[in-house]
């Protein structure tokens, strides 16, 4: 895989366990205003999100489908410029160096259920596919190209909700890019930073 070139290490990144914690405290915000439209204002019974049937299949088409979109993006970075400036953007923000792969599953996890849970359990039955994935486009858009990006995965996303008839399957591929794409980003920086205390420790 050809090699990125990294910032430098930054002492001021967030530490992954902050970011966790943090994440963990907005999305249960999160879930709590999907519970407000949902049943309080729509009397939506959310048990439908996640239907008993073939829950497993469901899972399983998601991690597949995250997967699979994880590492056709990877390897756009390499091609597209304004993708590169997310991933510098993320180097900036966390502290890569404490970086685990615990991390990236939580913070997948903390960013993924309560996110789907939102936009494709309680906004997307108002607003539509096309609005919801631009309205998720816009509340992460960093850059330009992050709106995009964002907007696109919020289509497809949106859409395995349709096919699949639940949450199951979008909160599978959401959690999977986001874990994916940070353990990829994390093993590329230590490859750019042999010199780092983090490289054969566990860190903490």
């Amino acid at each position: 895989m050809k090699e990125f070139r990294f910032l430098a290490p930054r002492p001021s990144g967030y530490p992954p366990r902050l970011l966790v914690i943090q994440g963990a405290l907005f999305g249960a915000g999160m879930i709590a205003l999907a519970w407000l439209i949902a049943v309080v204002f729509r009397g939506v019974d959310v048990a439908t999100w996640f239907p008993r049937r073939a829950w497993a299949l469901d899972l399983l088409a998601g991690a597949l489908t995250g997967a699979a979109g994880a590492l056709g993006v990877w390897g756009l970075l390499a091609v597209v410029p304004p993708l590169k400036r997310i991933e510098t953007l993320l180097v900036r923000l966390l502290d890569m160096s404490a970086l685990r792969p615990r991390h990236a599953l939580l913070l997948g996890l903390v960013a993924g259920i309560p996110e789907e849970i939102l936009f494709r359990g309680a906004i997307q039955p108002l607003l539509g596919l096309v609005v919801t994935s631009l309205l998720f486009g816009a509340l992460h858009a960093v850059t330009p190209a992050y709106f995009v990006y964002a907007s696109g995965a919020g289509l497809v996303l949106g859409a395995l909700a349709i096919w699949r008839d639940g949450l199951w399957a979008p909160i599978a591929a959401h959690v999977v890019v986001d874990a994916v794409m940070l353990l990829l980003l994390a093993h590329t920086w230590r490859r750019s930073h042999p010199e780092s205390p983090s490289n054969g420790h566990g860190g903490p």
